[in-house]
C-alpha cells in the first residue's frame, strides 16, 4: 500500500545527495546591460543543492553558453581525468580547455547577472534568450535559435514519443 504525507526516514540508508538538475525552458528578455535574469525554478534547484560557485562556458561553436555548477563541472573534469581510453596529454589538454573557457560568475539576489559582451555578440544574445534545463547543466540559447531548434524536434519526435511513452509507461 503507498504511503502518502511525511515518512519516517530510516536511520539504516543514508540519504541520497541532493544534486542540482533542471528541466524546462523559460524565455527572458536581455537588458539593455546584457543583463538576464536565471528562471526562479532553477535558482530554487541551485540553492537547494549548494553546489558552489556557479560558471559559464562556450564549448567550440555551440550555438548556446552553459552553466554548470562546480561541482557539477568538476565531476566532469574527473571522468577526463579517469577515462583510460584517452591518453595523458589528451586528458591534460581536454582539462585545460575546460578551465580555460568557463567564466565564474555570481548572480545577485535575483538571479540576475551580466553575459560577457563578446559571447553577446558571438551568438546573437541582445534581444531575448531561452533557458533550457539540460539535467546537470542549464543552457542559454539565442530565443530565436532555440525556437527553431524545438520547432525542428517536434517535427522529428515520432519515433522518440513513441519509445518515451514505452519507457515511462512500462
Amino acid at each position: 500500500m503507498a504511503t502518502f504525507g511525511p515518512t519516517t526516514p530510516n536511520p539504516e540508508k543514508a540519504p541520497a545527495a541532493r544534486r542540482a538538475t533542471f528541466f524546462g525552458t523559460a524565455f527572458h528578455k536581455v537588458s539593455g546591460r546584457n543583463q538576464v535574469a536565471i528562471p526562479r525554478a532553477m535558482i530554487k534547484a541551485l540553492e537547494a543543492a549548494d553546489e558552489g560557485q556557479l560558471l559559464l562556458m562556450r564549448l567550440g561553436q555551440e550555438g548556446f553558453l552553459r552553466i554548470y555548477t562546480q561541482e557539477q563541472l568538476d565531476s566532469k573534469i574527473d571522468e577526463i581525468r579517469n577515462n583510460e581510453k584517452l591518453d595523458a596529454q589528451t586528458r591534460n589538454e581536454l582539462v585545460r580547455r575546460l578551465a580555460r573557457n568557463a567564466v565564474p560568475f555570481e548572480p545577485d539576489a535575483q538571479g540576475r547577472f551580466v553575459l560577457p559582451a563578446n559571447w553577446v555578440q558571438e551568438l546573437s544574445l541582445n534581444d531575448e534568450v531561452a533557458f533550457c534545463g539540460a539535467f546537470n547543466w542549464i543552457e542559454i540559447w539565442p530565443a530565436a535559435a532555440r525556437r527553431d531548434v524545438e520547432a525542428q524536434e517536434n517535427e522529428n519526435s515520432a519515433g522518440t514519443d513513441k519509445l518515451l511513452g514505452e519507457m515511462l509507461n512500462g
